[in-house]
């Protein structure tokens, strides 16, 4: 295929905003001549937090669909957050359709701290639709309260199967030419790290490799589908969690992105 030379997206993660994003985002477009969209949802830093990703995929896609530069197709970089909403855009929007999407420490398999006790309440409707990070709470001890009433990761990982919905978000993963997951064994805001590449924690929280979770198994979201047509990407760095977006790392990440944008 002819090399277009694609716009790039890219999107920050919880408490950051596009400011903390510019040295990143200027960054690739000096170092590979490309446009770079650096942008916000809603008012940045506090809709990162308080706003249910529900929603903010919601503002995404307006956001998204008012850049005119995209309507041809564009690479999607997503750090931590930002990633699951830009994984969210790819399967729920995408009309702008991205090429290839790149995330960077992003919880694709979900987060769980486990110093913190008597979780359950994360599945309440407060926490639910005022905190984004309880989008993508995952129990490992009980997984059935997380199906049930986690609003956001089960839906866009096809765990909770809704016939039309779940078969688009699938074709749309499946679409894409490339999705690259960066993650590190150094980041200790992931937990488990291993999340930043679809893995988590079973009941006696040992770590699941992607390969032996179900949702990779079953080919529910597409991701094996992708990786036997060679689009599946995972590369590992040793950066710490926020260092992503810092030139500290950029050293590492351009090997990387090197090879897709």
């Amino acid at each position: 295929t002819i090399n277009i030379n694609y716009p790039i997206v890219v999107l920050h993660g919880l408490e950051s905003s596009s400011q903390q994003m510019i040295p990143l985002s200027n960054w690739i477009s000096d170092t590979f001549n490309k446009q770079v969209f650096n942008i916000e949802i809603g008012n940045g830093e506090r809709t990162s937090i308080y706003s249910p990703l529900t929603t903010q995929l919601y503002e995404l896609c307006d956001t998204l669909y008012n850049i005119n530069e995209l309507s041809n197709g564009f690479n999607f970089i997503g750090i931590s957050q930002g990633g699951l909403l830009a994984r969210g855009y790819v399967e729920q929007c995408n009309k702008y359709p991205v090429k290839t999407l790149i995330t960077i420490v992003s919880p694709h398999g979900g987060i769980f701290w486990k110093n913190i006790k008597y979780t359950n309440f994360i599945y309440n409707k407060k926490f639910q639709t005022h905190l984004s990070i309880a989008g993508y709470w995952r129990k490992p001890t009980n997984l059935n309260l997380y199906l049930s009433k986690c609003s956001y990761l089960p839906i866009i990982n096809n765990e909770v199967w809704t016939t039309e919905v779940s078969e688009t978000q699938r074709i749309n993963i499946q679409n894409l030419s490339n999705f690259v997951m960066v993650w590190s064994k150094n980041d200790k805001v992931l937990s488990p790290p291993e999340s930043g590449k679809f893995s988590f924690y079973d009941e006696y929280f040992n770590i699941i490799p992607l390969d032996e979770t179900e949702l990779y198994k079953n080919d529910d979201l597409g991701l094996r589908f992708l990786n036997n047509k060679g689009g599946l990407h995972i590369y590992e760095t040793n950066c710490s969690h926020v260092d992503h977006r810092n030139s500290i790392c950029f050293d590492q990440l351009y090997d990387i992105l090197n090879k897709f944008i």
